[in-house]
């Protein structure tokens, strides 16, 4: 047993010596006996998230008042209780998602555009010419006509 705990500790020191400028440092999960890793490479600050990113991107597009810029913000805006991925297809292919009553917001270059998607069952599908920041709110709403309920509509707007 005491061969064991001293193998277990040389070996502890051997492999710290051997990373170099990188500490290793056993950890002890409760009663388990296996020993995890932890190294500080894994303790790096983050890198920018994506949705930082993206709003930074969306917030320098909006107050951009160059005359010359190509691009402009598109606001979806899902109003229906289903999620939906919009795809907008013009001189460039986007693809957005949204989520059951959330707005999701992409850049995209000024220019016509087909927008097309299924919201709820139901197909949606547009012709757009962009030209400034725009937004886009899609409703889905049932409409009972009658006391039937067979006799339910639903319309996408």
């Amino acid at each position: 047993m005491n061969k064991l705990f001293l193998l277990f500790i040389g070996s502890c020191f051997f492999t710290s010596c051997a990373t170099g400028n990188t500490m290793v440092s056993p950890v002890f999960v409760g009663k388990n006996t296996n020993v995890i890793l932890e190294t500080d490479l894994l303790k790096q600050a983050p890198k920018k998230l994506g949705a930082e990113e993206k709003a930074v991107t969306l917030l320098n597009q909006l107050f951009n008042s160059d005359e010359s810029n190509k691009s402009m913000v598109l606001v979806i805006s899902n109003e229906s209780d289903c999620d939906f991925t919009m795809d907008i297809s013009g001189n460039n292919h986007y693809s957005l998602p949204v989520g059951a009553r959330k707005s999701e917001s992409i850049v995209v270059e000024r220019g016509e555009y087909e927008m097309k998607s299924q919201v709820c069952q139901s197909q949606y599908k547009v012709y757009k010419t962009f030209s400034e920041n725009t937004q886009l709110s899609i409703k889905y709403t049932v409409v009972n006509t009658s006391n039937a309920a067979k006799n339910t509509v639903a319309s996408l707007q």
